[in-house]
């Protein structure tokens, strides 16, 4: 067991004087390296940095810098504080609201006049909001019937702030129309069977009237005459047996006890 140990102290020591010697080395090249560059480079500078090992040179790879770390978070809050105060986007009809306001001479809540062609890039140039709300809120106020009514051939256009700008051509008030029959269409289809369906219900609430007038007044319900029949006949049989007998039956009544016994 000694001999081992032995041997694998001795293979240590070696491989440390190894390790010095090229660490000795190493350090006597980069002596030179120094004294080369600031050969090279005016008095003036200060010296270059020693060359950092192969350890150094990955400890500090590993490790990030505190500068390199403060950019980011500051850019994170920034960010963050840039997100709370940013508006938030209103809904497609509550920016319809507000263009009633902005815009009086081109969005009408009563009387209509037909818009601008290529409107929407108009109001991209004025509006902090993205063209899809933008699109989604035009498309609010065309569709509305004031709207569609108001697309006549040959009526004029305006632009956002009420200036003549073109006319309705045959070909979008030819839309315009078709759109309204079908929005009347739609209508008509959507009353049909609620009048249908209040069909049935007159018609079986008219016969119910009817039957009821054509009922005689004086009419009596079935057991209530069975009741009245009842009563009748016996009153009959009380009066039949308090009828006083006549001689011919007093006879006939001794003459079946006699026949009787």
């Amino acid at each position: 067991m000694a001999a081992p140990v032995l041997d694998l102290l001795e293979t240590l020591e070696t491989h440390l004087e190894q390790t010095k010697a090229a660490l000795n080395a190493l350090r006597e090249e980069n002596e030179m390296l120094k004294r080369q560059l600031a050969s090279q480079v005016p008095h003036t500078q200060p010296p270059s940095q020693p060359l950092q090992g192969p350890a150094q040179c990955d400890a500090s790879a590993a490790e990030p810098s505190v500068a390199d770390v403060k950019p980011s978070d500051s850019q994170v809050i920034s960010e963050a504080a840039a997100a709370e105060t940013a508006p938030q986007p209103p809904s497609p009809q509550a920016l319809l609201n507000q263009w009633y306001k902005r815009y009086p001479n081109a969005f009408f809540t009563g009387h209509t006049k037909p818009l601008k062609v290529g409107i929407h890039q108009d109001l991209a140039q004025r509006e902090l909001w993205s063209g899809k709300l933008i699109r989604r809120a035009l498309a609010n106020y065309v569709n509305l019937p004031r709207y569609v009514k108001s697309m006549r051939e040959g009526a004029e256009r305006i632009d956002l702030d009420g200036n003549p700008a073109g006319k309705v051509d045959k070909e979008a008030a030819r839309h315009a129309s078709d759109r309204r029959k079908d929005k009347s269409g739609s209508n008509a289809s959507k009353q049909a069977p609620s009048l249908d369906h209040r069909k049935p219900q007159q018609s079986s609430r008219q016969a119910s009237q009817q039957t009821s007038r054509q009922a005689p007044k004086d009419a009596v319900p079935t057991p209530v005459k069975a009741h009245e029949q009842r009563g009748e006949g016996e009153k009959t049989e009380a009066f039949e047996t308090t009828k006083p007998l006549s001689l011919e039956d007093k006879l006939r009544g001794l003459q079946q006890k006699f026949t009787g016994r």
